[in-house]
């Protein structure tokens, strides 16, 4: 119950707080506010009082700033549109009075609700990051990663502020690295590798201190593997492969698989120590090993065939030691592409054949028809016994009826004739003149800055989407489950529904692969890296380059764009695209067909090459 003469108090607290004479003298001024708040907890209604408090929050002086703080929390229901005055004001009193009280679990949930509020300008938002400046170097990991969050989430605009918030965060995130807590330790490999995206060079400097330790959990060694792949440069490739090489004998299977995987990816641009290194392992004919280098392999030659002579002079013998489904999938896949550099390729498939009766993998039989067509078609003498004991197995006794269909297609293909089963079975391949691939482009931060200091980094296999062909290309095991990282970086539209076959057609055309040729008169004579980086200044990232002063002469390129589709749904397109120089004009494939998008690209793509052509005359 409010003591009587409550009336008076107010009013002779509203006239000290009103007078400029007590608001000069900030102890005067300060003892005034003290006395509201002691009359407050006496039960006195000093409510009255609310728009003379609201200017007292304009002051540097602490202690004042508290007391207002402590009045306005009560009074703020009481009063919601004088409340808006000082709202701006609460974020910076949260963030610098209470923010360091609290424990580290408390500030990271005041962290996170701040990530609701709107800056009103952009003085009140660097305000903010000032104050908040010291917790990006906090030495509690979780209180760190909830300020780059916030950070993240208030300069989505400013993406150099971003990049100088993500710089800032790397010692922190180094030293989590080597927690005593393995937890701790996961989640800052998965949240570093989610940074790297965006910055690749971030951590550069300081591979080491993502070498596996001997004790370290398996799921551990696995992702700092991942990272170590993505930190490889000329400078310490040999260094990085040299430690790689220690791992794939580890004790674990699955660590030493995915060192063996990590080698063949680093293989891509590093080729010639690399496959020292596999062919080395092989020697070692111990299963998983074996398996693992046969897979790595395939897909190492699928990506950069200019590797194929190596890769088949070692496969050698590979058959008798290696026993699971992948690994001789792996192994019949390169029997069937390059069967032709293999001198005892029939002799092998011979021996796959002759157990064909006990093999229990459905993929392996299906790899081994297909094996046993194309080495058909280059080696015919040899394997056309074998065929049709292979053939007539799967026709007549086979009960799978995926392995029985496919014998009974190629029986039927081989009715047409020679001609037409070479040009089903052995499509077009890769050029193996061409060169090395170029590493993937840095992505945008706002991609992945939702994602941050969530549970989502630790649920992705890799930052970079292994090679899914194990074995052959032609036979991925699909899940039937959408795969939600491919929308997310291509970020294409997706369409619900289709309610007519007219509407179905429509859709359809988006998946026609379309081409467009365009010639130009511009033919740029300069290096490749002189290329590579023009083009990278305007977003259209390069991924292979046939030998210089060759014809005819590729580059393989490849961007995206994005504008309003339907309404306010943004719509992205993937452009692919290749130049070709013959030596009297560069030409442009061009797909998928988007006419805005390709008029755009054409238009970048035009000038850049104008630019160059023009520096050199």
């Amino acid at each position: 119950m409010p003591y009587l003469g409550s009336e008076d108090t107010v009013r002779e607290l509203r006239r000290a707080l009103s007078n400029p004479n007590v608001q000069s003298d900030h102890l005067r001024y300060r003892n005034t506010i003290l006395k509201v708040i002691r009359a407050m907890s006496q039960g006195v209604d000093v409510s009255g009082l609310f728009s003379e408090m609201v200017k007292a929050c304009a002051t540097v002086d602490i202690v004042q700033k508290k007391l207002v703080y402590v009045f306005l929390c009560s009074y703020a229901t009481l009063n919601p549109e004088l409340s808006l005055l000082v709202y701006g004001f609460k974020a910076l009193c949260v963030c610098h009075i209470r923010l360091k009280e609290s424990d580290v679990w408390g500030q990271c949930e005041m962290l996170r609700i701040l990530q609701r509020y709107r800056p009103q300008s952009e003085d009140e938002l660097f305000d903010i990051l000032s104050l908040l400046d010291g917790s990006l170097v906090s030495p509690h990991p979780q209180v760190m990663a909830a300020t780059l969050s916030l950070f993240l989430s208030l300069c989505s605009s400013l993406p150099a502020v971003s990049l100088a918030a993500l710089e800032r965060v790397r010692g922190p995130l180094l030293a989590a690295c080597g927690s005593v807590s393995r937890e701790m330790r996961f989640t800052a490999i998965c949240h570093i590798q989610l940074l790297l995206r965006s910055v690749p060079g971030l951590m550069g400097a300081h591979y080491k201190r993502f070498f596996c330790g001997y004790a370290e959990p398996a799921y551990i060694k696995q992702r700092k593997m991942q990272v170590l792949v993505e930190l490889v440069n000329d400078e310490n490739v040999a260094m990085l492969l040299d430690e790689l090489k220690g791992y794939c004998t580890d004790v674990n299977s699955d660590t030493a698989q995915a060192a063996i995987s990590a080698i063949g990816r680093i293989g891509r641009s590093h080729s010639d120590r690399c496959l020292e290194i596999l062919t080395g392992l092989l020697a070692l004919k111990q299963e998983h090993i074996t398996s693992a280098v046969v897979q790595t392999m395939c897909d190492l030659v699928w990506v950069c065939p200019q590797y194929s002579n190596t890769v088949c002079s070692a496969l050698e013998g590979c058959e008798e030691t290696l026993q699971d489904s992948q690994g001789r999938q792996a192994l019949l896949w390169l029997l069937g592409v390059y069967g032709e550099q293999v001198s005892g390729a029939p002799y092998t498939l011979e021996v796959f054949i002759d157990g064909v009766r006990s093999e229990a993998s459905l993929g392996v039989k299906m790899e081994l028809l297909t094996t046993t067509m194309r080495l058909f078609v280059c080696r015919p003498a040899e394997t056309q016994d074998m065929l049709g004991r292979l053939l007539h197995y799967c026709i007549e006794e086979e009960t799978d009826m995926c392995v029985h269909d496919q014998a009974l297609l190629y029986y039927h293909l081989l009715h047409c004739g020679i001609e037409e089963t070479r040009k089903v079975l052995q499509g077009r391949r890769s050029d193996p003149s061409l060169g090395v691939l170029i590493g993937r482009p840095a992505e945008p931060i706002s991609q992945w800055a939702c994602s941050f200091n969530t549970l989502e980094p630790l649920k992705q296999c890799s930052i970079e989407t292994e090679s899914a062909s194990r074995g052959s290309p032609e036979h991925l095991t699909c899940d039937p489950k959408s795969n939600p990282d491919l929308s997310d970086t291509i970020n294409c539209s997706r369409v619900e529904k289709v309610h007519s076959g007219a509407e179905q057609m429509e859709v359809e055309k988006d998946y026609v692969c379309l081409k467009e040729w365009v010639l130009s008169t511009a033919v740029p004579h300069c290096s490749t890296q002189s290329l590579q980086a023009a083009m990278q200044l305007v977003n259209i990232q390069t991924l292979a380059f046939t030998p210089p002063h060759t014809l005819p002469w590729r580059v393989y390129l490849y961007t995206h764009t994005q504008h309003e589709h339907s309404g306010d749904t943004p719509h992205s397109t993937l452009i692919l695209g290749e130049l070709l120089y013959t030596g009297e004009a560069s030409q442009r494939t061009v797909q998928p067909r988007d006419d805005k998008a390709l008029k755009g690209f054409l238009s970048i793509l035009t000038t850049v090459l104008y630019t160059l052509s023009s520096e050199k005359n």
